[in-house]
């Protein structure tokens, strides 16, 4: 198999994810009236997703040893589309929390697995891991609008969800039909872990993971509830994130490869930064606020791909290295997001801007010492540093 045609059909396993996802915040009034709960206690639902996550990670590069990874990426997809289809249609939040779990626990397979599977066939470049994780952005725009449209025409916003799970269902058997890489491992990825690198960029990946979803689940509500939009413009504003992050990794395909992935992260973690303190200042304003949105969506939008690929480098041959790296890496969607919900219900929406301001501070801190355990091995460090 062509290494396009892998990137095709991983590519559009994650345009899947992106949709719905993205699906998710703008759905969650309906989701709450659902279930019979206030908006702000579906911060669990983000809670549940990362902890299925989490425990898919613990032994994805195990399962990736043992069954190959189209059979992970397989099954995740398997997981991904049963669990949204549960978490759209429960009547109980009790029933949208444990799909929620079980599509995180597919998202942790198909998130290494697809990652790894690209990272290999293009021999590590940065450009390829931000065009699979374009599709990703893609569906991220996708999301909010099929909400506002499913908003006007059915009254039910979660219709997106459903529609979303069951194109993740119809990709399980291509993504069965993957094949392996048969050529050998970049020296990047073959040689032994570094693992103060691998850890704090693990950490890096927790604090972006959290922020991301935060921002992208909780920024319909802050500006329905900072600058008084009504709920449909809210998810398009929501669609404006998402649409600057995908063309942000767009750039990166193109502009990735030459910074080198170390300076491409300062540049855009330095900008989501910059980002949140413009949304802090307009959070009243539509015009400051709606720049903010768009701002740090193009500052997120290389970030996740770019820590991928040096997550990869810095576990070298080590699947023990990698499994560590990537848990604690998605651990961040455990807490970061419900706590966005829960800052907003106590404090008002100014406070998920200054939390976006902090995890951006707190990301330029983890990617100074990330650096320098990349440099300890000055081979690999003069290929990753740039």
């Amino acid at each position: 198999m062509k290494p396009s045609l892998a990137l095709l059909i991983v590519g559009t396993l994650y345009l899947g994810v992106g949709w719905m996802l993205s699906a998710i915040g703008p759905s969650l009034p309906a989701l709450a009236r659902q279930a019979g709960h206030e908006v702000t206690d579906l911060g669990a639902i983000f809670t549940a997703f990362s902890l299925g996550g989490v425990l898919a990670s613990v032994g994805v590069g195990a399962a990736i040893q043992r069954w190959g990874l189209r059979t992970v990426i397989a099954a995740g997809s398997a997981c991904m589309g049963a669990g949204m289809l549960s978490l759209g249609l429960s009547p109980l939040l009790a029933g949208m929390l444990i799909g929620a779990g079980v599509a995180g626990f597919g998202y942790g397979g198909m998130l290494a697995g697809g990652n790894l599977l690209i990272a290999r066939l293009y021999h590590g470049a940065a450009g390829a891991l931000n065009a699979l994780n374009l599709f990703f952005s893609v569906g991220s725009i996708g999301g909010p609008l099929l909400v506002a449209l499913m908003l006007a025409v059915i009254g039910q916003p979660q219709a997106a969800i459903w529609m979303g799970a069951v194109l993740m269902l119809g990709l399980v058997w291509p993504a069965s039909r993957l094949q392996e890489p048969t050529q050998a491992p970049s020296a990047q990825m073959s040689g032994p872990p570094r693992w103060l690198a691998a850890v704090t960029l693990g950490i890096l990946m927790f604090t972006y993971i959290g922020t991301e979803i935060g921002i992208g689940g909780w920024i319909a509500l802050i500006l329905e509830r900072g600058v008084g939009m009504i709920a449909p413009l809210a998810a398009l504003g929501s669609s404006l994130f998402w649409g600057m992050l995908t063309a942000g990794r767009m750039a990166a395909v193109f502009w990735g490869d030459r910074l080198g992935p170390i300076r491409l992260l300062l540049l855009c973690v330095s900008g989501l930064g910059l980002g949140g303190l413009l949304l802090v200042i307009g959070i009243s304003q539509a015009s400051l606020a709606l720049a903010a949105v768009a701002f740090m969506g193009l500052s997120c939008g290389p970030i996740f791909p770019t820590t991928i690929l040096l997550i990869t480098q810095a576990a070298g041959r080590s699947p023990a290295a990698l499994s560590v790296a990537l848990t604690i890496g998605t651990g961040g969607g455990l807490f970061l997001p419900a706590l966005f919900g829960q800052f907003i219900g106590w404090f008002g929406p100014v406070s998920g801007a200054i939390m976006v301001v902090v995890d951006a501070a707190c990301m330029l801190l983890l990617l100074l010492v990330a650096r320098y355990g990349m440099k300890r091995d000055p081979a690999v460090a003069e290929m990753s540093v740039g």
